[in-house]
């Protein structure tokens, strides 16, 4: 544990102050925007506020500000593409029937980084976490299947196979097992919390009705793997590349 709060204490300096402030200001615009969705007579939910706090924390720690913003951008295009196939296809649905709702797009940005975070935090607790590289095929290509299944309902639809071919290509190029595997694990884990408060609390409801299905639980870990070849792509077009 030593191990672990010398890694917090060193991972946080003034631009960590800066992030703050931003994640703050953005977490309030879209409160205030969406105002009319909050509904204060049902008491403080704290499972989310934890899950925010941990998000923010993380969203602060290591900064690499060109690296990061990239992924930003990774994060909010590949999110807006994710729930605009989802509830298009109408595998899940949201409690306001938008398609998808503007103010869900923000939060990928804030879990494609605390997923970048989490495999660097869990090393001093979990040393052997980058041996699990051998993982890498059974895991990415069990969720091709199970994800196939999921999808299957609307597999006819052009969305849903170029969604499948997507996932195959992510799958089999470019692939770096030590870490991919490591940020598959750390956003199922995450994606585990995410999950079950947005379905039981009715916010998002998928065709399934689980609270929360596996498949969905798993696709975080594999949207933070895409997202990694997202942004490695794009530090090629810019010539800079992400630190590991």
């Amino acid at each position: 544990m030593s191990a672990l709060w010398l890694a917090l204490r060193q991972g946080y300096d003034r631009r960590s102050a800066a992030a703050l402030a931003l994640a703050l200001c953005t977490y309030g615009a879209v409160g205030y925007h969406w105002r009319n969705l909050i509904r204060p007579e049902l008491g403080m939910d704290w499972l989310l506020a934890g899950i925010w706090i941990f998000m923010t924390g993380l969203l602060c720690w290591r900064l690499q500000p060109r690296e990061d913003l990239r992924l930003v951008l990774v994060g909010l295009c590949g999110g807006a593409v994710i729930e605009w196939w989802g509830t298009t296809t109408e595998l899940w649905r949201y409690f306001t029937a938008e398609r998808p709702p503007p103010w869900i797009i923000p939060a990928w940005p804030v879990a494609a980084l605390t997923i970048h975070r989490l495999p660097a935090l869990l090393r001093p607790l979990w040393p052997g976490l980058d041996r699990l590289a051998r993982l890498y095929y059974p895991l990415m290509l069990g969720f091709f299947v199970l994800m196939a299944r999921f999808l299957w309902p609307s597999v006819h639809i052009f969305s849903s196979q170029v969604v499948l071919a997507l996932m195959l290509g992510v799958t089999l190029v470019r692939a770096r097992p030590d870490r991919d595997v490591s940020l598959f694990l750390t956003g199922a884990a995450l994606g585990l919390f995410l999950e079950y408060w947005g379905t039981s609390r009715f916010c998002w409801v998928y065709y399934t009705k689980q609270v929360p299905p596996a498949e969905a639980v798993l696709a975080h870990g594999f949207a933070a793997v895409a997202f990694c070849r997202a942004e490695e792509a794009l530090a090629d077009l810019t010539g800079l590349r992400r630190r590991v």
